[in-house]
């Protein structure tokens, strides 16, 4: 038993281990104010983008309703929003036709976002014919 060696430590090691610990009890205390701060700041900004956003829903909330009643409606009717979509597209490519058949009602389709791509001479008589500026009298 003569063997062990005192373990008991000496009053420098103490104190400066006790300046270790308060110095890591102030960087705790530091990262603890870091991250109330870091937490608060994510608070604020998730409270106002909810208030964004739900002001933005009630915004929407008309149109959503209009949407769903036409919907509604459509299914009342035995329709649907793919066939009318089909009906709109088989009448924009026949405003599309008749634009190639008379050039003076391009502008007007160009002005409501219907491209009119030029057409081949063989598809159209029209197109082979020069055409004549209208004069107005």
């Amino acid at each position: 038993m003569s063997d062990l060696t005192d373990t008991n430590p000496t009053t420098a090691e103490v104190s400066q281990l006790e300046a270790k610990v308060a110095e890591l009890q102030s960087q705790a205390h530091i990262l603890r104010v870091v991250l109330l701060f870091v937490i608060g700041s994510l608070c604020l900004f998730f409270w106002r983008e909810a208030g964004f956003n739900g002001a933005a829903a009630q915004q929407m909330q008309a149109q959503v309703m209009q949407v769903s009643q036409y919907i509604e409606a459509l299914n009342k009717q035995g329709s649907s929003m793919e066939k009318q979509l089909q009906t709109i597209q088989g009448a924009v490519s026949r405003l599309v036709d008749y634009g190639r058949a008379h050039p003076d009602y391009v502008p007007l389709l160009t002005k409501y976002g219907i491209p009119i791509a030029p057409a081949s001479p063989s598809t159209s008589p029209a197109a082979s014919a020069p055409a004549t500026p209208r004069t107005n009298r």
